[in-house]
């Protein structure tokens, strides 16, 4: 039987208004979600159930105060998801003020995967590019882990922990991105345009984005506030074509000589500036310290862990994990997972070693 929103929007009225029989049926209704969104938080059935009951006691505290704000524009379900989301992120994040790191995040990793992946997946779609997903993915993760949690001990109660951690990892996907991705520069006619224009031409010519509308909206809706209509990003699209030559293909900075021209891609010489030559120097001078210091702490290592150590910091700056796992010919996953577990116990065991504290901070 189809149940309808007014019907849902009935039932928790009810159950506002204090119906015992109708929160029971709600209790049915959503129990199997509330359940299922608690075993991802963890394994473990008896803390699972723990966590169920304080979802249960969440949702009833305040004469159901958190029911109210149902408008009956989902179904009842989709909204306690919701809900619960948010109740047992507060959970999670107890463990990570508790200093249970190792636990909190196995059951961090376990309840935002697929959020991540999700976010990760929105702004670099296409088949072409599942390894730098992956590469993403591990990015962001390392990045959450670093400095003892910093970033995720920073939330400071304003609004939901999971709208600051989705916020924090879209924040963290973009800086990857922006690493990664060739730089490129606007062609002059196209710089002479409104901001929607440029970000139009952008999806459109450098991410590869559909030329339909309906297609850019969502990405235009990320970055303009208030975000374009339809109509809007139409005939940006309209302005964008007309701007442009015949046969337009963007090209990537540094593969053709600076142009002179409207048209060219090519940026000007992209050496090093001299404030640039000297921060490198610095930051090989800080490494091959670091690297020493760490040598002289790897005798607890294995050799798997000290050859790591050896690949990936033993060269003039750091090499990515895709060329460490290239050199010791084992996935990228796997070094990932190795790079976290070696900088944990290098750095119980060397943390008060001032070039390393000196590198940590650089890096």
């Amino acid at each position: 039987m189809q149940i309808r929103a007014s019907d849902d929007r009935s039932l928790v009225r009810a159950v506002v208004d204090g119906d015992p029989h109708a929160w029971e049926r709600l209790a049915r209704r959503i129990g199997d979600t509330v359940w299922t969104a608690c075993r991802l938080l963890t394994p473990v059935e008896a803390e699972a159930r723990d966590a169920f009951a304080d979802v249960v006691a969440a949702l009833r505290a305040n004469g159901f105060g958190r029911l109210r704000s149902y408008g009956g524009n989902s179904r009842i379900e989709t909204f306690i998801v919701l809900v619960a989301r948010d109740i047992l992120a507060q959970r999670l994040l107890r463990l990570f003020q508790e200093k249970d790191l190792d636990r909190a995040w196995t059951a961090f990793e376990s309840f935002f995967k697929a959020d991540i992946r999700r976010i990760v997946a929105n702004r670099l779609p296409g088949p072409e590019r599942e390894d730098m997903r992956g590469d993403a993915y591990q990015d962001i993760c390392l990045a959450l882990i670093a400095e003892d949690y910093r970033r995720l001990k920073a939330y400071g109660g304003a609004g939901s922990f999971s709208g600051f951690v989705l916020h924090a990892v879209d924040r963290l996907l973009i800086d990857f991105i922006r690493r990664h991705s060739p730089r490129r520069r606007l062609p002059a006619a196209i710089a002479r345009l409104g901001p929607l224009d440029q970000a139009v031409f952008r999806y459109v010519h450098w991410e590869r984005i559909a030329p339909q509308p309906d297609a850019i909206l969502p990405m235009a809706a990320r970055e303009f506030d208030p975000p374009p209509s339809s109509a809007d990003i139409a005939q940006a699209l309209e302005r964008v074509a007309k701007a442009l030559p015949d046969g337009y293909e963007p090209g990537v900075a540094g593969s053709a000589p600076v142009s002179l021209g409207d048209w060219g891609e090519a940026l000007p010489d992209d050496g090093p500036t001299p404030e640039q030559a000297v921060l490198a120097a610095e930051e090989t001078r800080l490494l091959t310290l670091a690297s020493d210091a760490l040598r002289s702490a790897s005798e607890g290592l294995s050799d798997t862990e000290r050859l790591y150590v050896m690949i990936a910091l033993g060269h003039g700056q750091p090499l990515t994990a895709r060329d460490v796992a290239h050199r010791m010919r084992r996935p990228v996953e796997e070094i990932y997972k190795l790079k976290q577990r070696v900088m944990g116990r290098l750095r119980k065991a060397i943390e008060d070693h001032p070039a390393v504290k000196q590198w940590l901070a650089s890096v």
